[in-house]
């Protein structure tokens, strides 16, 4: 849930552009999007508990194939370069929004954070994300439950509205956006949940991961495409709504959530540049440590090019067509191997 639960997530911008904007179309797509997201994480789990896999380009070959598995590997390498460029972006429009410090000093100070936590190894990375996770989620709900409490007089008529507002969307059609949403992360997720999979200690812990997590983000999910709904008037045209959420509950909370946000982005970005460099070299060796801080110094400078809703909107949906084709390909794998079974 916090490799999920980021920067795009935590600020609002995924709930606008791939649920809000579609009103009450797009509630019927999150759920569609949360039993997609149960199977996936199940198969992606129980591949790297039964299978001997060990870097990301082994979990694309089984997958995948050989040829189509190094492509996708590949791809997903500089995909998460460049969701990290976006991520640093996030950080920085979000501080910025927050406390008015300029976009490159927030970006900087979550790159440092980052490329400090990469030279810790996996171990660490598991458990603080397993400590900042439920604070995220806890922190979210909370300002979409009591924001949605406050405008839910207004809930009905920003369903209606939305349809006439200038919202960006991750797609023209309501389902395909659900179908992208659910798959885009699947390039990241292919990297990172086969090696944590290959750490569980029996099959009930991975059924009991894989229903419950991405069940529990949908519900959160859920609570926050909701409350956006009932100020939208207020949120549509922002680049971090969810923070307009917070300080419109509670101007001192809102700025509590910044830091947040703040973490959210931290827990997304961490693992996913973790699964790059170690494609390449082994954890607490030299070479990993200067491509950790030479790729965290491109997307430092990359993520202050556009504005960070306009990097979402180029770079999130791009993904996602490759996301299905990494979907399309995992079930293909399931139902061969249920058949020889």
């Amino acid at each position: 849930m916090a490799l999920l639960i980021g920067g795009a997530f935590a600020t609002g911008q995924e709930a606008m552009q791939f649920f809000v904007a579609f009103g009450f179309k797009g509630l019927i797509g999150l759920i569609i999007c949360g039993l997609i997201m149960v199977y996936t994480c199940y198969s992606l789990l129980n591949a790297g508990r039964n299978n001997d896999l060990k870097t990301n380009e082994d979990v694309f070959r089984y997958f995948c194939g050989h040829w189509l598995g190094v492509f996708m590997t590949w791809y997903t390498m500089i995909m998460i370069i460049a969701v990290y460029g976006v991520m640093l972006g996030g950080v920085g429009a979000t501080l910025e929004q927050a406390y008015n410090i300029p976009n490159i000093i927030g970006s900087s100070f979550m790159a440092i954070c980052t490329t400090i936590t990469l030279l810790l190894g996996l171990n660490k990375i598991i458990k603080i994300l397993g400590i900042i996770g439920p604070l995220i989620i806890l922190f979210t709900v909370s300002s979409a439950i009591i924001s949605l409490f406050n405008d839910s007089s207004t809930l009905k008529a920003g369903i209606t509205l939305v349809s006439s507002l200038d919202i960006l969307k991750a797609s023209d059609n309501w389902f395909f956006s659900a179908i992208l949403y659910s798959v885009f992360s699947l390039p990241g997720l292919y990297g990172f949940l086969p090696l944590v999979g290959s750490t569980t200690k029996s099959g009930f812990e991975v059924k009991t991961i894989s229903l419950f997590g991405p069940l529990l983000f949908t519900a959160v999910m859920a609570i926050v495409v909701l409350a956006l709904l009932g100020s939208i008037k207020s949120v549509y045209n922002t680049e971090v709504p969810i923070l307009v959420l917070a300080t419109n509950v509670f101007p001192i909370y809102g700025s509590i959530f910044a830091f947040v946000i703040f973490l959210g982005i931290y827990s997304t970005v961490t693992p996913l540049i973790w699964t790059v460099c170690r494609r390449f070299f082994d954890e607490y060796t030299m070479n990993f440590n200067l491509l950790a801080i030479l790729l965290t110094s491109i997307c430092l400078f990359g993520g202050n090019l556009l504005p960070f809703g306009k990097l979402i909107n180029i770079i999130y949906p791009s993904i996602g067509y490759i996301g299905l084709m990494l979907f399309i390909s995992l079930v293909f794998k399931d139902l061969k191997f249920q058949k020889a079974k």
